[in-house]
Formats: structure tokens, C-alpha cells, sequence
């Protein structure tokens, strides 16, 4: 589990366009390492025009992949995020032990990070569900959410698409600051690291590639927390009207940042007679039994 190129890339960008200002702690799902050499880190760095930094806390980037290994702390610290924490089973870097398959009980933890991330950790759970209600148990409302997962060519139990953390958001009221696929066509830099690269998150584009030449494609999300409620559990097409008062889907785009959310579609000629219903007894048995 690591951040390549594409999640370093994007850490700057999120950095540069001011959405990191109010990020001042970091959680990751899993004990999280820079997997990149640091010759390639430096170009990155001075793309985003940071030239001066402590270049000791970086010293283990070149054993990559070979041990021991940079941790991606050092990062979020040059970034201005200056607490940090990490949840694995291994403990690894420090991290907090916890069973992704388990609840997370630890309610100190509850709402506390500005930023949780998932880079290539909850894949390896076999309770998916449980793994992304801790993700959303650690958020504060207002922080942001980070999704860094495989679609094709993973080791883990599940590959993700679009309709992944979309769901999620949908469910949950978040809103999406950024998607894209991430592809890594299985060549290296002149310096040794994995190239990686976003493409906008089109199917149409993403069918134009060859599978049998790339290493692999993930999917990639920024996403924002907004409500202090509990995890809502996604539900597809007409189940999610029917359990979470969803009526269809338009999406509503935020031109600063350029963010989208989902809003419901109150056309009453659209909605079926059955979920009317439902959605009438409902209101009637909240009235009556609040």
C-alpha cells in the first residue's frame, strides 16, 4: 500500500488549489508508504513550486522497493498537515492496530480527521462495508475523503468503479471534488518509479485501452463529508427512492471548487405510485411516533 506518482500529484493539486487550508490532521487506512524514487518526488514538488524543504524526513525513498521504506507522513507534514495517524493491523509506521473487518469502537476517533484516505487498504478487508463506515466514522463533517482503488489488475477481494464511491456519496450527501481513472501502463520513469496517469473517468475513453497492455487501472476520488450522521448504506436505482427518500439523481456542480453533489428530482410525474405511498406512511409514522 503506497502513494504513487498519481496520488502525490494529486495531494499538490488539492494543495495548490487551497483545499488542503483547513486540513490540519490526516488519518490513512493502512500503514501508507511514498512508492515513488526520489528524483521523480522532487520534479513533482517543484511542478507545485516547492523548492525548499527538509530533504532528510525523505532520506528512505530510494530503497523503494526495496526496505525500509518512506512513510507518506513526511508528506502531509510539508503540506501543513501536521497530525498524523495511520489504521492497520500490522502497526507498521506506528499505526493504530484495528481489524478493518471489525467496528471501530474507539469513539475518540469518531468525527476527529480533517482527511481520511483509502490508498489500496480496504480492498483487503472482506467486510467492505464495515471498512468504509470506519472511513466515515473518522471523518469530520467538512473533511475530505481520498478513495485510491483497483478496477482492473488488483490483489485485493474486490475491484471498483464509478458506481463505487458514488453510491457512497449519494448515500452519505457527499459531494465529489475530483475523479478521475488512474492508469499505469507497467513502464517506469528514467528514474525508476511507476508511471501513472489520470484520465478523466469516462468509459467511453477508459474502453480505448488495450488491458492486455497496461499493469493496471484504479479508480480515484476526493470526496467531502458534510453531515455528522450515521453511515448511510448505498442502495442501486429504484431501491435507492424506495429506502432513502432518493428520487432520481441530477447532479448539482460547484464551479469554485469545481465539485459535484447529488440533489434529488422532486418531479412528482416521475415518481411510481408505490414509492408515493411509501414515502406518505412514512412521513405519517415519523409525525405520529417522534
Amino acid at each position: 500500500m503506497g502513494l504513487g506518482i498519481a496520488s502525490v500529484q494529486n495531494m499538490l493539486e488539492l494543495w495548490q488549489q487551497g483545499n488542503l487550508e483547513d486540513i490540519n490532521s490526516v488519518i490513512e487506512m493502512g500503514s501508507q508508504e511514498l512508492h515513488l524514487k526520489s528524483a521523480d518526488f522532487e520534479n513533482l514538488l517543484n511542478t507545485a513550486c516547492i523548492t525548499e524543504y527538509d530533504h532528510t524526513s525523505f532520506t528512505s525513498l530510494d530503497n523503494w522497493p526495496s526496505y525500509p521504506r518512506c512513510s507518506a507522513k513526511p508528506l502531509y507534514n510539508l503540506l501543513g498537515i501536521k497530525e498524523y495517524y495511520s489504521l492497520d493491523m500490522n502497526g507498521e509506521h506506528g499505526s493504530i492496530v484495528h481489524d478493518y473487518n471489525l467496528p471501530l469502537e474507539d469513539t475518540s476517533l469518531y468525527n476527529k480527521f480533517d482527511l481520511v484516505t483509502d490508498h489500496g487498504a480496504c480492498e483487503h478487508a472482506f467486510d467492505i462495508a464495515e471498512a468504509y463506515k470506519t472511513v466515515h466514522k473518522l471523518c469530520k463533517p467538512g473533511g475530505l475523503i481520498i478513495i485510491s482503488q483497483v478496477l482492473w489488475g488488483g490483489n485485493g477481494y474486490f475491484l471498483y468503479d464509478k458506481r463505487f464511491f458514488e453510491g457512497i456519496a449519494a448515500a452519505n450527501k457527499y459531494s465529489i471534488i475530483y475523479n478521475s481513472y488512474v492508469i499505469s501502463p507497467g513502464t517506469k520513469t528514467e528514474h525508476g518509479s511507476d508511471h501513472q496517469f489520470h484520465v478523466p473517468m469516462n468509459r467511453d475513453l477508459l474502453n480505448t485501452i488495450d488491458k492486455s497492455n497496461i499493469k493496471g487501472i484504479s479508480v480515484y476520488a476526493v470526496m467531502q463529508k458534510h453531515t455528522d450522521t450515521r453511515f448511510a448504506t448505498p442502495y442501486q436505482n429504484t431501491y435507492m427512492s424506495e429506502q432513502q427518500s432518493h428520487f432520481g439523481f441530477n447532479r448539482l456542480y460547484s464551479k469554485d471548487p469545481p465539485a459535484y453533489s447529488y440533489i434529488p428530482i422532486f418531479n412528482i410525474e416521475r415518481i411510481s405510485g408505490r414509492v408515493l405511498f411509501r414515502e406518505i406512511f412514512r412521513r405519517i409514522r415519523n409525525k405520529l411516533f417522534k
